[in-house]
């Protein structure tokens, strides 16, 4: 028979005391112990009502509306398949609050990370004893921005965040007590973190092995055994997973009714399972890995995301902590879990620095290494008032003092990080399926982000029920078009997948001769088989393949486009931070907005008069570059709070094609043809085969612009 619960309980308090330097508590502080209790929550209440107050209203960028989407309709996220993620938003999306489905699975992100923000405090002010050093951690920690972000939409990272500090909470009650207990909550929290996010194992793994060692003369061999049990238990979640591939979830991704499918799943071996993504012509992954760029954005960058001040008193805690004594085991193992998981996870980093919208990739795996550091900082700071020789009164007072860290985070970050009037994806996927004509097949293609808002909106939001959406990237996986075929018996879908070793476009065009065929996105260069007897359309947000017989005249085209761009205003995407998912849909909105007026242009060419789709290009372009900043020498005024874009050559090629075109007319188009001129031809590829005739008008006329884009030098010409 085991010991009596109380016994028990005296008896590792006693190997406890008698353990020679596994405290980790300075002396004891002269706070009032109800008011040391509450201070945690405190932290907790502030973060939470910051993250509801400033909560995205509806589905946003990266991978939330594809979680989201296959959470609420039953189905599979993409690998690892977060089944803890997937069973929790079911459940908050229930919740009688909010507007929406994705306004309550937002929550799922807000909660656990105003939670992890409170923990952390808890872990800094049990350390140190110190209510002011928690809320200092707290606060540096909660208006990250960052974490502040990534707490206001559905992703996994606040209850990744959550898991962590929980750990350090659970690993340090074991290190104080060697308590059985505490040892078996670290090693099922462990188990349910890696239901969540596998980063998770560079900072669970350490601490549970720490705690199994120290802690194994009162666990034994039973406590061991029981112990693992827990953390086995904590992987449970994952069983979800066949279930719900097996049903018929509107989305849900591979097939994992097998246990070579559901072991490939959670492996993530369809990504590479030690690497952030498998390399090719085609993605935004490296063969050679991009460790120095990620360390860079990891630590260099945490500086400013930390108010400045963060990372120094970290390192401060740190060295300070490593000397004392008394925090010497808590700091050690605070900065050997901090290196490990840094350079662990930059080493098997292989993701492009190149695109400003995917440092907002990488970000969300800075969330754990800034956690660790704002407990650092929440040591460097009790350290430096120690050294200092604060006076006890201090105590009382400095809690209120740190406040100030939280009302200067919010200042400063509100601007990146603020999502309460954020409805970017919403607005373009609504207005984009506004336009689409009856039982459409609508085929998006670009990129997750607003795949996963057309997932959510289409089928949990039930927007336009009546057509059909595929994802061209999705097509090339015959588990996808597995799917597709059972849900929709009356869509013709080729058998095998979409790719040039499989079907092409027009066998979908002409498998379903009743259904238009819309892109939201571009077509796949590879594929020209649509020019066999079908044509291209632009307009509004999409794209559209029709018979060549019925292309649409001028007059009609015009239309179409004035009533499927509707009410539509991309500035709001255009003024949110450069590496946003928001700033990325902006600019393909003008991207596409330059192919618009392409089309316009081209209806010029074929008219005898081209003066009114000029006029049409013209107006469409010139909005471009006024969004994209602006331009002073052909007096285009930049759009209030817009910044500077990187312009293409195609938009000052089309652009000079419109004043080319009008200066026929009104020769006061001369000069700003030319001008445009200038720009095409320093932006252009060397193989445009525009080019040469850009150059030859040049060198013609007397026109000889700077180009305010290359420092006011002239530009060259030939």
């Amino acid at each position: 028979m085991g010991k009596p619960r109380s016994t028990q309980r005296k008896g590792e308090r006693k190997v406890a005391e008698s353990a020679n330097g596994n405290s980790l508590l300075p002396a004891s502080s002269d706070e009032p112990a109800t008011w040391a209790r509450l201070v945690p929550f405190l932290a907790f209440l502030f973060l939470a009502a910051l993250y509801l107050a400033t909560l995205t209203p509806s589905v946003a960028g990266g991978d939330s509306g594809e979680l989201t989407a296959a959470a609420l309709t039953g189905g599979v996220p993409h690998p690892s398949g977060y089944p803890l993620f997937a069973l929790l938003a079911r459940l908050f999306a229930a919740l009688p609050l909010g507007h929406s489905p994705a306004w309550r699975v937002n929550l799922l992100s807000a909660i656990p990370m105003a939670a992890a923000g409170g923990t952390v405090c808890a872990v800094v002010q049990s350390w140190t004893r110190n209510s002011a050093a928690g809320l200092l951690a707290a606060a540096l920690f909660g208006t990250d921005p960052l974490v502040w972000s990534h707490a206001t939409s559905a992703e996994v990272f606040g209850l990744n965040a959550m898991f962590v500090a929980l750990a350090f909470y659970f690993w340090s009650r074991v290190e104080r007590t060697l308590s059985r207990r505490e040892v078996f909550a670290l090693l099922f929290a462990s188990g349910l973190a890696m239901c969540n996010h596998h980063t998770y194992v560079f900072v669970g793994a350490p601490l549970v092995l720490r705690s199994l060692w120290i802690a194994r003369r009162n666990l034994g061999v039973g406590g061991m055994a029981l112990a693992f049990a827990f953390g086995i238990s904590g992987l449970l979640p994952y069983l979800y997973l066949v279930p719900a591939s097996a049903s018929a979830a509107a989305v849900s991704w591979g097939d994992e009714t097998s246990i070579g499918g559901l072991f490939g799943h959670v492996l993530r071996s369809s990504y590479g399972t030690f690497s952030m993504g498998r390399t090719g012509p085609q993605t935004v992954f490296v063969a050679h890995g991009t460790f120095l760029p990620t360390l860079w954005h990891m630590w260099g960058r945490a500086f400013p995301r930390l108010l400045w001040f963060g990372p120094l008193l970290a390192v401060t805690g740190l060295y300070l902590g490593i000397r004392n004594r008394l925090t010497r085991k808590a700091a050690s193992v605070l900065l050997f879990i901090f290196c490990f998981y840094s350079l662990a996870f930059c080493a098997l980093s292989n993701l492009s620095t190149s695109r400003p919208h995917l440092l907002a990739v990488l970000g969300r795996f800075c969330i754990e290494s800034d956690l660790l550091l704002a407990i650092a900082s929440g040591l460097g700071f009790s350290a430096l008032l120690q050294r200092l020789g604060a006076p006890s009164a201090w105590q009382r007072v400095l809690p209120v003092g740190v406040g100030a860290v939280f009302v200067i985070g919010v200042a400063v970050h509100a601007g990146q990080a603020n999502r309460r009037n954020n409805t970017v994806f919403r607005d373009f996927v609504t207005t984009a399926f506004a336009s689409l004509p009856p039982n459409a097949i609508v085929i998006t293609s670009m990129g997750d982000d607003i795949t996963g808002s057309v997932f959510y909106l289409h089928e949990v939001e039930k927007l336009r029920t009546d057509v059909i959406h595929l994802d061209s990237d999705y097509l090339a996986k015959p588990w996808y078009t597995a799917r597709k075929r059972r849900l929709h018996p009356d869509v013709y879908l080729p058998e095998g997948s979409y790719g040039k070793d499989g079907w092409n476009i027009k066998r979908l065009l002409d498998g379903n001769p009743n259904r238009p065929v819309i892109f939201v996105g571009h077509l796949d260069d590879w594929d020209q088989s649509w020019k066999d007897g079908y044509k291209l359309v632009a307009y509004g947000l999409v794209r559209s393949l029709v018979r060549t017989s019925k292309f649409p005249t001028y007059q009609e085209w015009a239309e179409w486009d004035r009533q499927a761009i509707g009410a539509y205003d991309v500035a709001p995407a255009l003024r949110a931070p450069n590496e946003s998912w928001e700033k990325a849909l902006g600019q393909r909105v003008l991207e596409f907005q330059v192919t618009r007026a392409h089309l316009a242009l081209l209806y010029g060419y074929e008219r005898g008069d081209p003066s009114e789709p000029a006029r049409t290009a013209l107006r469409l372009l010139e909005d471009v570059v006024a969004k994209s900043g602006g331009d002073e020498e052909l007096g285009i005024a930049a759009w209030p709070g817009m910044g500077k874009l990187d312009t293409s050559p195609e938009l000052w090629k089309n652009l000079g094609l419109a004043y080319q075109a009008l200066s026929h007319i009104n020769t006061t188009y001369t000069r700003p043809f030319a001008i445009a001129c200038a720009r095409f031809v320093n932006r252009a590829s060397p193989n445009d085969p525009d080019l040469p005739a850009a150059r030859q008008f040049l060198n013609e006329t007397r026109v000889v612009p700077r180009d305010k884009s290359h420092g006011g030098r002239l530009a060259p010409f030939q």
